[in-house]
């Protein structure tokens, strides 16, 4: 396993995504909902992974929800960055993570795929993600 890491701009969101897949093997997703197409994204995850989301400062963590409201987007108050987007699913949760906070962006070179999910219903989005998305962890810390 690789663990590729990774903050949003002020550093105060970590991101550890451990992973098998070879960066420059990973095929990003561009969601075409409003959202992920005003944040330009390219989101990649590893069923087979484990990803970690650490905020040192959580007063400073906006979980943005919209829509069916199936997904919190996990977004740095103080930098603005958009640094992925986590599901909670009873006593665990899965995610992805933006290829662009990753230390290794630059190995990611397969340029983003657009998908649309506007047709999947709450329960429909929410199985597609337990297969394809990352076990995920929140971790929130006190200064």
């Amino acid at each position: 396993m690789r663990i590729l890491t990774g903050t949003c701009h002020c550093g105060n969101l970590n991101v550890s995504f451990e992973t098998e897949l070879d960066p420059a093997g990973m095929v990003p997703r561009a969601c075409q909902c409003s959202f992920c197409r005003r944040h330009s994204t390219a989101a990649v995850s590893d069923p087979a992974g484990t990803l970690t989301f650490r905020a040192a400062d959580p007063a400073q963590l906006n979980r943005y929800t919209f829509g069916l409201r199936s997904t919190e987007f996990l977004i740095c108050r103080t930098c603005g960055v958009y640094v992925g987007a986590f599901m909670p699913d009873g006593d665990g949760a899965f995610a992805n993570v933006m290829a662009g906070v990753l230390d290794a962006r630059d190995e990611i070179t397969q340029p983003p795929v657009p998908v649309h999910r506007s047709q999947e219903n709450f329960e429909e989005r929410q199985a597609r993600r337990r297969i394809q998305w990352t076990p995920a962890l929140l971790i929130q810390e006190s200064r």
